[in-house]
């Protein structure tokens, strides 16, 4: 079999999702299968959890290998089977896989609470910045969760590890009172009077974040 690369790349797994598409777990991976141009191509994927992707394609015919649709300069059989081929792996990806931009774990378990309470997802605005996303409020439109990947540095703080911070909104005098440079800081890329940037790493415990959020939230009416 032949393995992709990058193609499901800041993706993760939705094994429910897996399932009723049609994969089936044999030794602990997933394997589907499917027939391309009128049953003359058996086509199988398996999938690791890892996220590791492989791919064969079967002539039904000679019970052999297809190749021809890997080559370049394919021609119009084997572009044939390459444009189904292909369209069924942009289903998989589109129908059994989520994104999964951030990696920290406290974004993930924010992402995960705001949407439970409020029902508001990520919005990825920035096609030069497609690691930061905000969420707004649908009453208003307005932000009340932004979500960065940036520098320590750009913290001024003394290192170049690229870490995931959250800003929340705040009344002037709260915020006033939160900034101490090492768990709240001046707003990254926003109104320092209003806003702080807060590092997702465990400096601050979720349930404080989640507080803070509930606050932003109601300024954001």
């Amino acid at each position: 079999m032949r393995e992709i690369k990058d193609f499901i790349k800041n993706k993760k797994i939705n094994l429910k999702r897996f399932k009723e598409f049609g994969f089936k777990l044999i030794d602990n991976s997933y394997y589907y299968h499917t027939f391309l141009l009128k049953n003359q191509f058996k086509m199988t994927v398996k999938i690791n959890l890892n996220n590791s992707i492989f791919t064969e394609i079967i002539d039904t015919e000679t019970n052999e290998p297809y190749v021809l649709y890997l080559i370049e300069n394919r021609g119009g059989y084997s572009e044939k089977v390459y444009k189904e081929y292909s369209e069924v792996l942009e289903k998989i990806k589109k129908k059994c896989f989520e994104d999964e931009i951030f990696k920290a774990n406290y974004t993930k378990e924010i992402i995960t609470y705001v949407k439970n309470k409020y029902g508001d997802e990520l919005e990825f605005l920035w096609e030069k910045s497609p690691k930061n996303a905000v969420i707004r409020r649908k009453s208003s439109n307005k932000w009340y969760v932004v979500i960065l990947t940036i520098s320590k540095r750009k913290l001024n703080l003394d290192s170049d590890e690229i870490i995931e911070v959250i800003n929340l909104h705040n009344i002037a005098e709260e915020i006033k009172k939160l900034i101490d440079y090492k768990k709240y800081f001046p707003a990254y890329h926003m109104n320092k009077k209003h806003w702080c940037t807060i590092c997702l790493n465990g400096t601050v415990e979720l349930k404080e974040i989640y507080r803070m959020i509930d606050i932003s939230y109601e300024l954001a009416k």
